[in-house]
């Protein structure tokens, strides 16, 4: 005869912060030019960053050198910051209305033309994004 089962709760962990969420700022080591220097951002930029360098085909080196020989009065880490949100914005911009069909079915439906499917590869927005942050910046200055 058995008698009752006893169930222990299995302990549970702790569930960890984001550590974007945390605003902890991570430092990387990048070359810029001839000379090595570190920039400190927050992870939450540091992902975006990331992602942007993925979809972009870029080394992180490459992005820094390009912001670098764009900026005119804002550090690195300001800068890095800034182009990375215009190029969001710009991603956001174009894969929404107009450059984007809500609803294909009813337009093919109808007849009506429609915009061509994403690029394969995509698009490279990078450099619209440092040619805005440049525009910015002089309007600044």
């Amino acid at each position: 005869m058995h008698g009752p089962e006893t169930f222990l709760p299995t302990p549970r962990r702790m569930p960890q912060p984001n550590p974007a969420s945390t605003g902890r700022r991570l430092k990387r080591n990048v070359r810029i030019g001839d000379r090595r220097t570190t920039i400190v951002l927050e992870a939450y930029v540091w992902d975006s960053i990331d992602s942007m360098l993925l979809r972009e085909a870029v080394s992180l080196d490459d992005f820094c050198n390009r912001v670098e020989d764009t900026r005119r009065q804002s550090s690195m880490a300001s800068s890095a910051r800034l182009v990375v949100l215009i190029y969001f914005r710009l991603l956001g911009q174009i894969n929404s209305p107009p450059f984007v069909d809500d609803d294909l079915d009813q337009l093919q439906q109808e007849g009506r033309l429609r915009a061509p499917g994403p690029a394969d590869p995509p698009i490279p927005l990078l450099p619209f994004a440092l040619r805005r942050f440049a525009q910015d910046e002089a309007h600044v200055a």
